[in-house]
C-alpha cells in the first residue's frame, strides 16, 4: 500500500527515504492536497527491449539442466 507524504514531509525525510522504499514500496508525494509524483524502488532491469526480450526465459526452449539430462540419457542409449 503506497503511503502518502506531503511535499514538507518529503523534504524532511529524504535521508531515511531509502529505508521508507523497502517498508512502504511506494511513495506518493503531494503537493497542496494533490498527487506530484510517486517514488517507487529502482528495479534491475534492462532499459532496451532487445534487452529486456533476452534476460526473459523462452518456454520454448529447454534449460540447459534440461539439455544436460537429454546428452546423458542419449548417451546411456548407446
Amino acid at each position: 500500500m503506497p503511503q502518502y507524504l506531503s511535499a514538507k514531509e518529503f523534504r524532511d525525510r529524504l535521508p531515511t527515504i531509502p529505508e521508507d522504499l523497502k517498508r512502504w514500496k511506494e511513495i506518493i508525494v503531494l503537493n497542496k492536497s494533490r498527487p506530484a509524483f510517486r517514488v517507487v524502488p529502482f528495479e534491475e532491469t534492462p532499459g532496451d527491449l532487445l534487452d529486456r526480450a533476452g534476460s526473459l526465459p523462452d518456454p520454448t526452449q529447454p534449460d540447459l539442466q534440461e539439455l544436460s539430462r537429454i546428452v546423458h540419457a542419449i548417451r546411456k542409449m548407446e
